[in-house]
């Protein structure tokens, strides 16, 4: 059997229910030097990370299925994938929303629609602070909340 290759590049995990809002964040994440997978809902995301192992999550609240928080409370549960970043987001913002995203074990949360000059700045701080051994911290997302 021959060995296993090494992934070079930072692999982000897309769950949204808009193929629109996917491709979107493929193009920006691609863009920056990560490859992307992508899951219409829960139930795709859960599977695909079972098979896979990204280095950050990005999932929104409100998909279909089984609600994000829920997907995200399932994902955080799962043995490898307790130390991956999970960015959660909504739109329109609310107090709730980010309540929700911080129970459910979020370790920053962004509204929608994105702005990649937020987004992609969270992503590489979060995927450092991933190498560096730093996560999950609540003060990752006490510095999302500040940058938005």
């Amino acid at each position: 059997m021959p060995p296993k290759q090494t992934r070079h590049r930072p692999l982000v995990m897309v769950i949204d229910e808009s193929r629109h809002t996917r491709k979107a964040l493929r193009f920006y994440l691609s863009k920056e030097g990560y490859d992307v997978d992508e899951a219409p809902n829960s139930h795709a995301a859960v599977e695909s990370a079972s098979n896979g192992s990204p280095d950050l999550i990005l999932i929104d609240l409100n998909i279909p299925g089984s609600s994000g928080v829920l997907a995200t409370q399932r994902l955080r549960s799962a043995p490898h994938l307790n130390d991956v970043p999970v960015v959660a987001c909504a739109g329109p913002d609310s107090q709730a929303y980010r309540d929700a995203a911080r129970v459910a074990g979020a370790d920053a949360y962004v509204t929608k629609p994105f702005n990649p000059a937020v987004l992609l700045p969270l992503v590489k701080s979060l995927l450092h602070r991933r190498r560096m051994g730093v996560l999950p911290s609540s003060d990752v997302t006490q510095l999302a909340s500040m940058i938005l």
